[in-house]
């Protein structure tokens, strides 16, 4: 089974940009959460759901390569994917991308955490939402 890849857009708003005219480093890392979010959402996981597990996704490590700069009004399409997971956490490969070009790659390693703040098996409903059925 391949995991599943999903998809979101978003526009490079004029605030996020350096004095260099493009977009900051650390906005990036912002695109990639909200692609995070959006993946959450798209499989039908809220803040609620994490709350009624009493489980929370922490991320613990974030690895992130700058290949090209972006600019006000540049389309960026963000590709995720979870890549791998164990007993209590998983990764993300995440591609930001301007038309076919990618602008950055990462990945994300996320550790699902308790109410103490101690990392918790993964939900089992959970890992099956990123596998593609096909």
């Amino acid at each position: 089974m391949m995991p599943r890849l999903f998809k979101c857009t978003i526009e490079v708003r004029g605030y996020e940009l350096d004095s260099f005219g493009h977009v900051n480093h650390a906005t990036y890392v912002s695109y990639l959460e909200h692609a995070r979010w959006h993946v959450l959402q798209e499989i039908g996981i809220t803040l609620q759901t994490f709350n009624q597990w009493k489980l929370w996704p922490v991320i613990a490590r974030i690895e992130i390569d700058y290949l090209k700069p972006t600019f006000l009004g540049d389309l960026l399409e963000i590709d995720t994917q979870v890549v791998e997971h164990s007993k209590t956490s998983f990764v993300f490969a995440q591609t930001i991308r301007k038309s076919t070009e990618s602008v950055s790659q990462a990945r994300v390693k996320a550790v699902m955490v308790n109410e103490k703040g101690r990392p918790s098996a993964l939900p089992s409903d959970l890992t099956h939402l990123w596998i593609d059925s096909a």
